[in-house]
């Protein structure tokens, strides 16, 4: 059988990596992340982390990395066991659901000199009980 050629606009999409690891120099946290939409993913996102013993707190936060224009949503997470790439997918597959699947979320495992920061500008919306 010959190769498949399909039209250019019809050819599959190259796999791309879900998750990748970025380098910030510098993060502003600016205030919380928060509308119908957000607080339908924060809901959808309870179950997962309570069902992770090691997240204490979650907080969806708007952040600056570089410039003061470039601003992204992160999801902070403090852990007491440090990344989980395990978690970070099962977060990852309700907020795909809700949001296009090409629109990125930035995740972080935060420090407490981060949580402190975060706090001063956003409550979390999990607490580990």
């Amino acid at each position: 059988m010959p190769p498949l050629s399909l039209p250019s606009w019809l050819k599959i999409k190259p796999h791309r990596k879900l998750v990748t690891q970025l380098h910030v120099p510098t993060v502003k946290f600016l205030g919380e992340q928060d509308g119908p939409v957000e607080r339908t993913a924060k809901a959808r996102w309870l179950p997962i982390l309570s069902a992770s013993p090691t997240i204490r707190r979650a907080f969806l936060v708007r952040a600056s990395y570089e410039a003061p224009n470039d601003i992204h949503v992160v999801l902070a997470l403090c852990s007491s066991g440090g990344p989980d790439l395990t978690l970070i997918e099962a977060l990852r597959v309700p907020y795909a659901d809700i949001f296009s699947r090409d629109c990125p979320l930035d995740m972080v495992f935060i420090n407490a000199t981060q949580e402190s920061d975060i706090e001063r500008v956003c409550p979390p919306f999990y607490t580990a009980v």
